[in-house]
């Protein structure tokens, strides 16, 4: 090496040359003549060598020539410091449909290390700056295979064409790309579809919950504030079809309704169907969710752990060879390690008037023993094999399980009782997809979902001892095909064949009287979808129709949804369905004594459990101007086959009596984003009547979760890598039936109602908050953090969720004995905070 100085250190001009040289000592000749120094990673510069022959140059104009040789990126933190780093280069391109080159609009384009992103533009172009080389570039967009590639490859000087594989099933177009936030779009066949991980964060949520997230759009409620109890345009939650990957489930909630059972850190999407489901869907005969795990074969090994105030959790996915992948995920509660304040304010609620708290309640804590040991847990598996280039195989497990074991006793008055409830879900799905050509495909499925609910229940006393047990019991086999078939840029058509096995047990026994029931039903069904689409809209139409042996009957379910774009920035949609129903839950009063979990589910059987069936229009329109956007649907929902054992009534008489509802309702949806803020609003006005001819003396009266008008107002905000929500909660309340005194008749007592569901609970109102903050770990590659922080009703409003009325047994002073009536009421949470920390890598 040579060099001369003709003056300052920064602005000294040097001669250099060197010949295969380690990088390194380059940087050490540096420091000495510039009087700088540069941190870096040793294995970084492991392998780099330079060769160059300079004439008079400055150190800026060196740096620059070393990074042009050695592919690395220095940057100075002030006059003496820089860093070396793996090279940073523009990642850019033009994304096109391999089937006809197209340019696709609206892809999502993001970096896996610092999490920026780009949306590819009308003629399919997108760019990303600053990209390190050992960054992972991922494309996605609704309908196509994701793609994956290094940062490494990518080109400053020229923008390739990447190709997107569609995935052969019925595209559907992205109307609006951020509803209620990003990664919540909605697209023209009307659902909604959440994609949990690329979702930005939404009020009262410390971390994604998929089922949590569906309560915020108009139309669906949770009049019991749980994560499950999702009534969608007056249907109940029994009525609602959710599938896991394929595998239906009858258990979705864990700590009795207060989470989702399901790990939204491995799921790629949740479908929203609210109305116009599509003929593959059902035996339900409201809203539709259907959760899709990823599925895209693990190409490095990933993971991630988290912790929360309530449970902890993890994830892996394995790259176990070049075509055979392993996606892994586990959560369990924390409950019965410590208590935190985020379990006791669920738990305040979950077991308000329950045995668990009218104990502590009633009897001195220095003259009783008391345990009480809860926990839940999940474990998810799929398994993903690309067996060819044109066929692919998945095999994905579910088992969730809750578990409850509560004992009492009191040494004064000699009562003792104890309370052992365990609920399992358990479900596994074999898919094969098969890639016939370019537009048609044959995916075939098969899937056994398995539920088990089991109490065993004790109370005793000096004066009678009760025994209860219930036991229920679902085994479901299923298998199906689907054929799908693109015809061309307008027309798709889907056809299938479905078969669908139940057995479903259960049985009450109460001391020595045993009531219970035993059935099974075979249904097979044949379903076709034609959709015609063009640039400015799509008509689909549809038919389900099904054989239930169970009541030797073929039923038929037509389905239609259209969409058509009237103006450059106006659509109008309506759609019309049929839908039917075999299997709901009951209300048993068996164990309504424990105060939980008090339903069990029961076979349709064409005597006191008829089918559901119900009957829905919808029609709306969709307007977006400037930022604003603007969803209005009007529906109408006719449901025939329910009774007062699948609805509950609080009357003096238990008698079976069959009846129907109605539901009428409008859902608006407004919004509007400027730059990093977005504010929306969600309204439903809505009626459902009930009207049983041997009840209310044949009028109809309100529905027992009636809300007559509905309101959420959300905002977000977010800076740098910091993101604020906060959202305001407004409903009129539910009906209940008010208790007007009691009768005697000889030694037994009844409580006497007034007119059916003719109170209204008092208006319901919470303001919630989130935050979160994303961070990486110094020092630390690929990995990164996140912190997330919730508080859900801020200002502790005591909400009235539910009112019932009980009678009750107490002495005097002077030893005489009375039934007094009891007013229950069931209290919202009050002020809950939750805190989350997770690390990926």
């Amino acid at each position: 090496m040579g060099c001369s100085f003709l003056g300052p250190a920064q602005e000294t001009r040097t001669i250099l040359e060197y010949d295969k040289v380690p990088l390194t000592k380059v940087l050490l000749d540096l420091e000495e003549i510039y009087k700088v120094r540069f941190s870096y990673k040793a294995d970084l510069l492991e392998d780099k060598v330079v060769s160059l022959k300079t004439h008079e140059v400055n150190l800026q104009e060196i740096l620059r020539v070393l990074e042009n040789d050695t592919k690395v990126s220095i940057e100075s933190i002030d006059d003496r410091y820089f860093i070396v780093s793996e090279a940073k280069v523009i990642f850019c391109g033009y994304l096109r449909d391999e089937s006809d080159n197209s340019p696709i609009v609206g892809a999502s384009i993001f970096d896996s290390n610092n999490t920026r992103g780009a949306v590819s533009d009308d003629n399919g172009f997108f760019k990303l700056e600053k990209v390190p080389g050992n960054a992972t570039i991922t494309i996605s967009f609704l309908g196509y295979q994701t793609l994956e590639m290094d940062g490494k490859d990518g080109n400053q000087e020229d923008c390739p064409i990447y190709l997107m594989i569609p995935e052969f099933e019925e595209l559907q177009e992205v109307v609006v790309r951020e509803y209620l936030a990003k990664g919540v779009s909605k697209s023209n066949d009307g659902a909604i579809t959440t994609n949990p991980q690329q979702q930005e964060i939404l009020s009262g949520l410390a971390e994604p919950d998929v089922l949590q997230s569906a309560q915020l759009l108009p139309g669906i409620e949770s009049p019991s504030e749980t994560a499950t109890g999702l009534y969608i345009r007056g249907g109940s939650p029994d009525q609602n079809l959710i599938l896991w990957d394929g595998i239906k489930m009858y258990s979705s909630d864990h700590f009795f309704g207060t989470l989702s059972a399901f790990n939204p850190y491995i799921v790629k999407e949740m479908k929203v169907y609210r109305s116009g489901a599509q003929p593959e869907y059902g035996d339900r005969i409201s809203g539709v969710l259907d959760i899709k795990l990823e599925d895209e074969l693990p190409t490095k090994l990933k993971g991630a752990i988290g912790f929360n105030l309530t449970h902890a959790d993890a994830q892996l996915k394995v790259p176990i060879s070049e075509k055979v992948g392993l996606i892994v995920s586990t959560r369990r509660a924390l409950t019965d390690v410590f208590d935190s304040p985020t379990f006791n304010r669920f738990s305040d609620k979950v077991f308000q008037n329950t045995r668990v708290r009218r104990n502590q309640e009633f009897f001195e804590p220095e003259f009783t023993n008391s345990t009480e040991e809860f926990y839940f847990f999940d474990l998810a598996l799929k398994t993903l094999a690309q067996i060819s280039d044109k066929d692919k195989l998945t095999l994905s497990t579910l088992l969730t399980r809750n578990k409850l074991d509560y004992s009492f006793s009191d040494v004064d008055f000699a009562d003792n009782s104890s309370d052992l409830l365990d609920v399992e879900n358990f479900g596994v799905n074999a898919k094969w997809e098969h890639k016939i050509n370019n537009v048609s495909s044959l995916n075939f499925q098969s899937y056994f979902s398995s539920y088990q609910l089991g109490y065993n229940g004790v109370d005793e006393n000096t004066a009678f001892v009760e025994t209860v047990t219930k036991d229920n019991a679902i085994e479901e086999f299923g298998a199906s095909m689907r054929h799908q078939w693109n015809i061309g840029k307008n027309w798709s058509l889907s056809n299938g064949y479905q078969m669908f096995n139940n057995k479903v047990d259960f049985a009450l026994r109460v001391n020595d009287f045993t009531e219970g029931e035993s059935a099974s039903n075979n249904s097979h069904s044949l379903f076709q979808n034609a959709v015609f689409k063009t640039s400015k809209g799509q008509v689909q139409l549809g038919l389900r129709s099904t054989y239930y042996s169970i009541i030797k009957s073929f039923l038929v379910e037509p389905r239609a949804y259209a969409e058509q774009k009237v103006a450059s920035n106006f659509s109008l949609k309506a759609s019309a369905e049929r839908r039917v129903q075999s299997i709901s839950q009951i209300l048993e009063l068996a164990t309504f004594a424990f105060g939980l979990e008090n339903q069990v589910w029961a076979l349709a059987n064409g005597d006191d459990i008829p089918l559901l069936t119900s009957t829905q229009f919808t029609g709306g329109f969709l307007w977006n101007l400037g930022g604003w956007n603007l969803d209005v649907d009007a529906y109408y929902k006719n449901t025939q086959g329910l009774t007062s054992f699948t609805r509950g009534f609080q009357t003096t008489t238990l008698d079976f009596s069959e009846g129907k509802s109605k539901t009428m309702g409008v859902d608006v949806f407004l919004k509007k984003k400027w730059k990093r803020y977005s504010t929306w609003l969600g309204y439903t006005i809505s009626d459902t009547n009930f009207e049983f001819e041997q009840l209310n003396n044949g009028n109809d009266f309100p529905g027992n979760n009636d809300i007559a008008h509905s309101l959420t107002w959300s905002h977000f905000y977010q800076w740098k890598n910091l993101q604020f929500s906060l959202g305001w909660k407004y409903r009129t309340g539910i009906p209940f039936t008010e208790a007007t005194g009691t009768v005697t008749d000889g030694e037994s007592t009844v409580i006497e109602y007034g007119e059916l569901n003719a109170g209204r609970l008092p208006d319901y109102h919470r303001l919630d908050a989130s935050l979160s903050y994303e961070f990486k770990l110094a020092k630390a590659k690929d990995v990164r953090g996140r912190l997330g922080f919730s508080l859900l009703n801020l200002y502790g409003r005591q909400n009235i969720l539910r009112k019932d009325f009980d009678l009750f047994q107490v002495t005097d002073s002077e030893g005489n004995q009375n039934i007094i009536l009891e007013e229950n009421t069931r209290l919202s949470l009050g002020t809950t905070p939750n805190l989350v920390l997770r690390i990926i890598f």
